[in-house]
């Protein structure tokens, strides 16, 4: 029989990161996955009703699985030896762990408050590379090794009043990382891409959106609806499976052509 293939997925509890795990799972992957509450879906309205795990394996998907911060070295490292132990490999590493914090119309480029950056960093930028670096010795066993990180639109290009401005460094920074990585190594042959998504209906956003209404009006105008989970979801199996075998190193805007 062959081996199902096998990927790592980092803030897999709610929102974008639950929704790739299903996907995955659905596309007949087992799944490692790190969040630092599995208990989070809780938090927003999002109709997530259930454990992440609970879903997979009612899905018959095999799971391991580790409640800790991407920063925390050991706890990834853990989870990946135990991956290892289980499958013999990691496929695909999806780090969509991060996030930004404060209020949306905070941080301006004049005004970043030092400690707010230093915590967006650790979240998307730190978190990123420790998941990364723990993973490459189980990369290296797969056939199609592949790694996709998570960006966004605010690391693409700035807002429009130079609002948030942390956030966007942060993930400016991931994007450029993930460049850096597809030139380290594309002579192992493990691909490395970065997705960007724009406005994305999850619980958080919705919650975010309430509180600052006028932060995002002019998109929601603009575009009229919003992307999904799903739509992220399905460009990062895209990205991780050997389909996309001769992309590698480009950062995708997923933004409904903002």
């Amino acid at each position: 029989m062959t081996q199902r293939p096998v990927a790592l997925i980092t803030g897999a509890a709610r929102g974008i990161g639950r929704t790739i795990a299903l996907t995955f799972a659905h596309n007949n992957y087992d799944i490692a996955m790190l969040d630092i509450s599995f208990d989070s879906y809780k938090d927003f309205p999002d109709d997530q009703n259930k454990d992440v795990r609970d879903e997979l394996t009612a899905r018959g998907c095999t799971v391991e699985s580790a409640e800790a911060s991407t920063t925390d070295t050991s706890a990834m490292t853990d989870l990946v030896s135990r991956a290892v132990e289980r499958w013999g490999r990691i496929d695909a590493v999806i780090c969509n762990a991060g996030g930004g914090s404060g209020p949306l119309e905070g941080n301006r480029a004049s005004d970043i408050d030092l400690a707010a950056l230093t915590d967006v960093l650790q979240r998307n930028l730190y978190g990123t590379i420790t998941t990364v670096t723990a993973a490459l010795p189980a990369l290296t066993a797969s056939p199609h090794p592949s790694i996709v990180t998570m960006s966004s639109l605010n690391g693409v290009e700035p807002t429009d009043n130079g609002r948030y401005a942390h956030y966007g460094i942060a993930k400016a920074a991931v994007a450029h990382y993930t460049r850096y990585l597809a030139r380290d190594l594309s002579d192992r042959g493990i691909r490395a891409n970065c997705i960007a998504p724009g406005v994305i209906e999850t619980g958080r956003l919705l919650q975010r959106m309430e509180e600052s209404p006028g932060a995002n009006a002019a998109l929601a105008q603009s575009l009229g609806s919003f992307g999904t989970a799903r739509d992220v979801a399905e460009l990062a199996l895209y990205l991780a499976s050997p389909i996309s075998r001769y992309v590698n190193g480009q950062v995708i805007r997923i933004d409904g052509g903002i």
